[in-house]
């Protein structure tokens, strides 16, 4: 059986056999687990009290059941619930058999039928399951709480031979009701690293069902994760048997959010303490809903310890760290840096002095793990600590007692310098989903500790920021349509902005206005101050720049032209701006499908001192895509590409409009017939153009925009004709 639940599936009664040899034994197991719910709901919830109060009445389990000299089978009896009345014993124990003569292991397995008598101390039982059947004798202790002795077995028949005098041993489990309080210790799943290593406090209540003399018993009750991004509070159902416990997590939609326990490898046991009874296991927890952010995987996993009773501290971890995650807010490059800080403290439950601690500080940017995506290598986070008397080394904290990291962010970059895997919301866009932003910035504070209430002695505080070119586009993208060869686009105008508190410099040309392949220009003057460029290798990291001239092999000239240019050297004031123009021209030896999809690169120098050294070079990589269509005689101008703005939630927007001309001196210029128009987002469309357009012939389309949410809104009209050619219109415009 899987370990994780999908997030879709519905709680659903089980049905088939108790037994499944193909599953394994601990699959049986489950299997018997789910099973008893169904007989527990069948069967009614009363008992009576002299069973109650009768000393073998419980859930016990089996701790020890020895193996044959002969190893002829291996196994045996696990946990389950006893009755007993008067000085009868009756009940039901899971069980699993092995054999390594056996074609399919586990041979036998389930739940067996177990009768007995007690006789003051002296207990004898006899269980039996399929053809085999097990005859204990032993010994209860006197605080009723353990039993051991002997036992014999009958012939397996093909799953075990027939012994005596083998050893076995049990304990009494308690049962897990009353309030909860405990810890779920993230440990990730998939390429969920944000997650990794970060401690969330979990409190709730469980209630176990009544005993009925079943393999197991319900379990029920209700979880709160606090801070936890994945999950915030749930509802469990599940079930007992001996001291393995299986919950799933359902959430308030009344679907699975995920499970606690469960085999073969993530099981959550009940065990004991000087505090009380607690649930501690190794990825005993693990949750599938989509809301888990921060990989390519939905979902988590991780170490759960829920220690029952309010007094309970089994369960509470050796350090705290607070708060358990840091967000700077966005931060124009060049601005004074902010500072956040993280209190480490020593909550040891046992009062004990922690030595060995170990705190590292990880700054994504500049770690040897990651390219340099920077052009003067300064870290974007820097760290302060009164912890350890120097970075890295160990050192100890007492009682109660705290220490501070203190965390400053000054960003060094906006988009990164080299392209690699992008996802949407980051720039550059790369046909991106969204508006361009720049990518979060990401650091690390690690504290490793010498204990933990789970096997993770590794707790995390994630820190992320945002770094905000001081030099902003009008827009972040023009579109220009089709054209072809010998032909040229009209001129697409936009501006570019200081929103910043100090003056940019932009760079001016460097003889050329472009250079292939792009150095990283660690000094002035080493980048074109405006230059368009592709991306070459767009799948992967590299350690050079990749990024090549939009220059044609045939023509030596451009795709995508700068006519006029009010940037390049320019000195941008506060609240100044600049202006560009850029036609589409293709070339002959630039392959025109599919359709280009280049970048206007700009490259700024800001400094905070009249020195080179303090100066950076940024505020702006990559801010404006430029598209093109796929070769066509179908003209739309202004281009293709529609711009609303900013328009208030549930209001249409005034119509933008574009013309639509079959252009009479393309090639490929004939009758136009349209079949139809795909229309995507937010957007209403209307036109004038019916079923055909004729060479010089033109007509007219209005768009409008309708944003039904707040934020940024991405949306086309594909325009289908002739023999299923196609031209694309991209619209967008932000809701507020």
């Amino acid at each position: 059986m899987d370990i994780t639940l999908q997030h879709r599936e519905r709680v659903t009664r089980v049905s088939g056999p108790l037994w499944d040899v193909s599953r394994g034994w601990q699959g049986g197991l489950l299997t018997v687990l789910l099973a008893g719910i169904l007989l527990l709901s069948g069967c009614g919830t009363s008992s009576s009290s002299s069973a109650g109060n009768a000393p073998l009445s419980g859930n016990w389990q089996f701790t020890t059941f020895a193996s044959p000299s002969d190893n002829s089978f291996s196994g045996g009896l696990q946990g389950g619930f006893l009755l007993q009345k008067g000085n009868t014993v009756e009940g039901q124990i899971v069980y699993s058999i092995s054999s390594p003569t056996a074609v399919q292991n586990p041979c036998s397995g389930g739940a067996a039928a177990i009768t007995g008598t007690v006789n003051g101390l002296k207990v004898s039982l006899v269980a039996t399951g399929g053809s085999q059947s097990f005859k204990l004798d032993g010994t209860l202790s006197q605080d009723a709480k353990t039993m051991s002795g002997t036992y014999s077995s009958t012939d397996g028949q093909g799953c075990g031979s027939a012994q005596t005098g083998l050893q076995w041993t049990a304990i009494l489990v308690a049962p897990i009701s009353g309030p909860i309080q405990g810890s779920f210790h993230s440990t990730g799943q998939g390429n969920q690293t944000r997650l990794t290593n970060q401690d969330f406090l979990v409190t709730g209540l469980l209630q176990q069902g009544p005993n009925i003399g079943a393999g197991s018993a319900t379990v029920t009750g209700s979880l709160n994760f606090q801070g936890y991004p994945c999950l915030s509070s749930a509802s469990v159902s599940g079930q007992i048997s001996g001291n393995s416990v299986v919950l799933q997590i359902i959430g308030s939609n009344g679907l699975n959010a995920g499970k606690i326990g469960g085999p073969p490898l993530n099981s959550v046991l009940v065990s004991s303490s000087s505090s009380g009874y607690f649930l501690q296991g190794s990825n005993g927890y693990s949750v599938t809903t989509k809301a888990c952010p921060g990989g390519n995987l939905p979902g988590d996993e991780g170490n759960i310890c829920l220690g029952v009773g309010t007094t309970n501290n089994a369960c509470t971890q050796p350090i705290s760290l607070m708060p358990a995650s840091i967000t700077f807010p966005t931060q124009m490059l060049g601005t004074t840096p902010t500072t956040q800080s993280i209190t480490l403290t020593n909550t040891d439950p046992a009062g004990t002095t922690l030595n060995g601690l170990v705190l590292t500080f990880r700054d994504a940017s500049g770690s040897s793990n990651f390219p340099v995506s920077d052009f003067d290598g300064l870290p974007s986070f820097t760290e302060q600590d009164n912890c350890a008397t120097s970075p890295g080394s160990p050192f100890s904290l007492g009682p109660q007692q705290s220490c501070t990291v203190s965390i400053s962010f000054a960003p060094q970059q906006s988009c990164p310098w080299l392209p690699g895997p992008v996802v949407p919301s980051q720039c550059p866009p790369f046909l991106a989903s969204s508006v361009p932003v720049p990518p979060a910035q990401i650091a690390t504070v690690s504290v490793v500790s010498p204990s933990s209430a789970d096997p993770d002695t590794t707790f995390i505080v994630p820190i992320t920021g945002i770094g905000l070119s001081v030099v902003q586009p009008s827009t972040p993208e023009l579109d220009f349509g089709a054209e072809s060869l010998g032909e040229s686009s009209l001129p697409q105008s936009l501006s570019f902005a200081n929103q910043g508190t100090s003056p940019v410099q932009i760079l001016s040309p460097a003889g050329t206005s472009c250079t292939s392949p792009l150095p990283r220009p660690l000094v002035p003057g080493a980048a074109s101050g405006l230059q368009v460029v592709i991306g070459s290798s767009l799948s992967s990291f590299n350690s050079t720049i990749t990024y090549l001239c939009d220059v044609d092999p045939v023509s030596s000239k451009a795709n995508f032209q700068i006519v006029t240019d009010s940037c390049a050297g320019a000195v941008l004031a506060p609240l100044q701006s600049c202006d560009v123009s850029i036609v589409y021209a293709p070339q002959p030896g630039t392959p025109l499908s599919p359709a280009l999809d280049y970048f206007l690169q700009l490259n700024t120098l800001q400094c905070t001192s009249t020195t080179t050294a303090n100066c950076e070079i940024d505020s702006g990589r990559f801010p404006v895509e430029l598209k093109a269509n796929l070769p066509s005689p179908l003209r739309m101008s202004p281009g293709a590409g529609l711009d609303f703005g900013i328009e208030p939630k549930g209001q249409t927007s005034p119509p933008l409009t574009i013309t639509l001309f079959n252009d009479p001196n393309d090639p490929s210029s004939s009758v136009i017939n349209f079949t139809g128009n795909l229309l995507k987002g937010p957007f209403a469309e209307r036109d004038n153009c019916g079923t055909s357009l004729a060479p010089g012939a033109s007509c007219t389309m209005a768009v409008t925009f309708m944003p039904s949410s707040v934020g940024f809104n991405r949306g086309s009209i594909t325009i289908t004709y002739n023999n299923g050619q196609t031209q694309i219109i991209n619209l967008r415009g932000t809701g507020q």
